[in-house]
């Protein structure tokens, strides 16, 4: 049998350096996990955001189609139809809406519509019942209206 030289036995002995550890393994999916939460936590508030934004346009639009319809009605009875009017707005469950006529000058009215509405496990707005009435403790800023970030308010003159 032929008898190995050092060189050759140095070469054999090398150790091979190929594929990772179990500690760069793992690393590696840790700071993957990490970056994968981030952008499912991401993901999860866009959609919060894109039914916000879609209940607050259909509110908007629900609120503007009553100003048109108070427009349209005779001055002299947009107080008795319209003062403290309470609706629901079809499109979001969980909804209400009241309006509020201002008449402190006769000849000029100011119309203020608010809409709230339940979104998940929150009320967007002071109206914390969905009652259309003020109750104790949901008048946050003390102006004795519910108010809501749907708000319209118009003033409509005696023609």
């Amino acid at each position: 049998m032929k008898e190995l030289t050092p060189k050759v036995i140095k070469v054999l002995k090398r150790p091979y350096n190929r594929g990772f550890t179990l500690v760069e393994i793992l690393l590696a999916v840790a700071i993957l996990a990490f970056a994968l939460c981030g952008i499912l936590a991401m993901y999860s508030t866009c959609f919060v955001l894109m039914a916000t934004s879609k209940n607050v346009n259909i509110a908007t639009n629900a609120a503007q189609g009553l100003i048109e319809e108070i427009r349209s009605s005779p001055f002299t009875q947009m107080i008795d139809d319209y003062n403290d009017l309470n609706f629901i707005v079809n499109a979001i469950p969980l909804s209400r809406g009241v309006v509020y006529v201002d008449d402190t000058d006769p000849e000029l009215l100011q119309v203020t519509i608010s809409v709230c509405w339940n979104q998940g496990n929150r009320i967007i707005g002071e109206d914390t019942d969905l009652d259309g009435v003020l109750d104790a403790g949901e008048d946050a800023n003390g102006n004795g209206i519910i108010d809501s970030p749907v708000e319209l308010v118009t003033r409509i003159a005696n023609r």
